[in-house]
């Protein structure tokens, strides 16, 4: 069952826990959970952690709605844009400086996530275009996902993180100011080479955020003609507007932002306006992180986006999700202590509990841990199944634990993000329905 092989990802030790389910469970065939392979790195703790991402993690931190306020950081030195500079320019030109120096260090390494992102997508594009059979609803998943990626997050990362770079350079030289080159150099640089980047993108963000909004108005249309009432119905309405008005407030913030942050570097009043539009930015990104964004698998070949099951798991996840937020014992609620080990696997995969059960059994299960050699530089769960491994063990208790455990304490928060992506996926879906009877 066991082999040693080269290392994976360069760490320690790793280990692959086989797929997601036994190839002839087609229960979870039918529920959206093709088979996969997870594995895990074993770090210099001997903790393990997920290796080889193959998700698409579309939920960026909240720390890049800062960026817009970061780049008014040059804001002293605009206001104070005369020599001698007095002493208090010149410490409100250090912290506003340093400000924008630290988050464009935060924008670049946010890039480097969303840059993965953005070559799994491009690698899922390929791969679906490919296929010989109808993946017209996939596709549309992999546009939306890879253009938010691109003008919501990476293009962010790029155009402010090094606009705040410059305006932090140019707002430390304006310190020196009595220097005439020096001077030169800070009003270019904290002025409008700095604001320039900034600017360009807010008129690349309205277009998208344009395209954005006309999306989710016809899905809205869409669920009107093609579902039925209910609460799935009342999910994809809500998230419909959801992202409307998400749109709206980018596309604003972005264009007002973007025009006034050219007019700074010889007006001060743009500031305060700016000050509005950069809270404004923080809320917008909130409300993305906590409310719209998601996680998901790739959309391979065995993975079919599917109306009828679509509307049976989003209704699924609603009815553990309520559990979960009325009961304090859900686990007794949801009926899941008799459940077959089996059963009980195949309701934590529905809840995207997977990969937080495996961390727990790997880290903390001594009955799990004693099937794996602790010296071996490299170990390999070979063609064995998880579930398989589990039927083997004696102790099925500690396991059901676990998953108790990981339902309590992530239960709500990965269900709602997995909700998300599926009300995304039926809204591609509806999408793909309208251009199909349009075209009939």
């Amino acid at each position: 069952m066991f082999k040693d092989q080269t290392p994976a990802c360069n760490a320690d030790s790793a280990l692959e826990l086989g797929k997601e389910t036994v190839p002839e469970n087609g229960h979870l065939q039918q529920h959206n959970h093709p088979p996969t392979i997870l594995t895990f790195i074993r770090n210099k703790d001997s903790k393990y952690t997920l290796c080889r991402r193959s998700r698409i993690r579309g939920i960026p931190p909240l720390g890049i709605g800062f960026l817009d306020i970061a780049n008014s950081g040059d804001f002293a030195a605009n206001v104070f844009n005369h020599v001698p500079v007095p002493i208090h320019a010149i410490i409100l030109m250090a912290i506003g400086a340093t400000v924008a120096l630290g988050m464009s260090f935060f924008a670049f390494s946010d890039l480097k996530a969303s840059w993965k992102n953005v070559k799994l997508l491009r690698k899922e594009r390929t791969l679906l275009k490919a296929m010989d059979s109808d993946r017209a609803a996939e596709l549309e998943l992999n546009h939306r996902d890879l253009g938010t990626e691109l003008f919501d997050r990476a293009g962010v990362d790029i155009a402010m993180g090094i606009g705040a770079f410059l305006i932090a350079i140019g707002t430390y030289m304006a310190i020196g100011g009595a220097n005439h080159k020096v001077f030169l150099a800070s009003n270019l640089l904290s002025g409008y080479i700095g604001n320039a980047l900034p600017a360009v993108y807010g008129l690349c963000n309205v277009g998208w955020s344009i395209n954005v909004w006309i999306r989710a108005h016809k899905q809205i249309k869409a669920v009107y003609i093609h579902l039925q009432d209910g609460v799935t119905k009342d999910l994809l309405l809500r998230r419909g507007r959801r992202v409307q008005e998400h749109a709206i407030l980018t596309a604003v913030v972005c264009l007002v932002s973007g025009a006034l942050s050219m007019v700074t570097p010889t007006h001060w009043w743009p500031y305060p306006v700016l000050l509005v539009c950069g809270l404004a930015f923080l809320h917008s990104t909130w409300i993305y992180k906590t409310q719209i964004g998601y996680e998901r698998p790739l959309l391979t070949h065995d993975v079919h986006l599917d109306k009828a099951t679509l509307i049976d798991e989003i209704c699924f996840l609603q009815l553990v999700e309520e559990a979960l937020r009325k009961d304090h014992n859900a686990w007794l609620a949801l009926e899941l202590t008799d459940l077959l080990v089996a059963d009980l696997l195949t309701f934590v995969m529905r809840c995207g509990l997977f990969e937080a059960l495996c961390c727990q059994l790997l880290n903390e299960s001594c009955v799990v841990k004693q099937y794996f050699d602790a010296e071996s530089t490299s170990t390999t769960v070979v063609s064995a199944q998880v579930l398989l491994l589990l039927d083997k063990l004696d102790q099925v208790t500690e396991i059901t634990g676990f998953a108790q455990l990981c339902l309590e304490q992530r239960g709500v928060e990965q269900i709602t993000i997995r909700k998300r992506y599926l009300l995304e996926a039926l809204g591609s879906c509806l999408l793909h329905h309208i251009e199909t009877d349009r075209d009939g």
